[in-house]
C-alpha cells in the first residue's frame, strides 16, 4: 500500500513538473513574439485620398456681410472685367495601429493546440498631407480687376481643409471603411508573421475605434 502511495506521489509530481514546463514554454515563446510584434512600433496600414475643390469670385452685393464687404462689392461692381478661380485640394486620411501600446499579455502562445492568439491596440486615423499646394484649376482675371493674390489662395485652402475635416466627420463611412480595410491588412500580415513556425494565428483588435 505504501509502495502505491509512493508511486502515486511521484506520478503527481512528474505530472506537475509536466505542466509547468509547458507553461514555461508557452511564456518563453510568448515574449520571443510580443518583442517581435512591438519592435515594429507604428503600422501604416491603410490610406485614402480625399479630394475638395473651392473657387474664389468677386462678392456680390446681395452676399456682402457688414459695412467692408458691402464697400468692396460696389467697387467690385464698377471695374471692368471678369476675375474668378478654381482650386482642389487633396488631403490623406492614414489608419494605423500604433505597436507601442502593445503589452506582453497580448500575445498568448499555446503550445499544445499550436495557437498564437494577438490582441492588437485599436486601429487609429490621421491626416496626411496637411502641408501639400492646392491645384489652380482655372484662373481668369480680365480687365482692371486684381490678380488673386497668396492671401486669398492661403485662405480658401484654409477653408478647403477646414470643410473637408468636417465632412469626414460627419459621414463615418469613410473612416470605418478605412479601419475595415486596415484591419483586415493587419490580420493578414501577422498572421504570416506569426505563423512561419507553424501556428495558427487568431488576431484581435481591442476596443477603441
Amino acid at each position: 500500500m505504501n509502495a502505491r502511495r509512493y508511486i502515486s506521489r511521484i506520478m503527481v509530481i512528474l505530472l506537475a513538473g509536466c505542466s509547468f514546463g509547458a507553461c514555461s514554454k508557452n511564456d518563453d515563446a510568448a515574449q520571443i513574439y510580443y518583442s517581435e510584434v512591438r519592435s515594429v512600433d507604428k503600422l501604416a496600414l491603410a490610406q485614402m485620398t480625399i479630394s475638395k475643390m473651392a473657387t474664389i469670385d468677386d462678392i456680390h452685393l446681395e452676399d456682402a456681410e457688414g459695412a467692408r464687404q458691402t464697400a468692396a462689392a460696389l467697387l467690385d461692381a464698377v471695374k471692368i472685367g471678369n476675375r474668378k478661380a478654381a482650386y482642389s485640394y487633396d488631403t490623406y486620411l492614414r489608419a494605423f495601429i500604433d505597436l507601442s501600446t502593445l503589452t506582453p499579455e497580448d500575445v498568448k502562445v499555446d503550445e499544445t493546440s499550436r495557437t498564437i492568439t494577438l490582441t492588437l491596440p485599436p486601429v487609429q486615423t490621421e491626416y496626411l498631407g496637411r502641408d501639400m499646394e492646392i491645384r489652380e484649376d482655372h484662373y481668369r482675371v480680365t480687365g482692371m480687376r486684381s490678380d488673386i493674390d497668396a492671401r486669398e489662395r492661403a485662405a480658401i485652402k484654409e477653408q478647403m481643409n477646414t470643410v473637408l475635416k468636417a465632412e469626414v466627420e460627419e459621414k463615418p463611412e469613410f473612416r470605418n471603411r478605412l479601419i475595415g480595410q486596415a484591419k483586415t491588412k493587419a490580420s493578414a500580415y501577422f498572421s504570416s508573421l506569426l505563423g512561419r513556425d507553424g501556428y495558427n494565428v487568431n488576431v484581435k483588435f481591442r476596443e477603441g475605434n
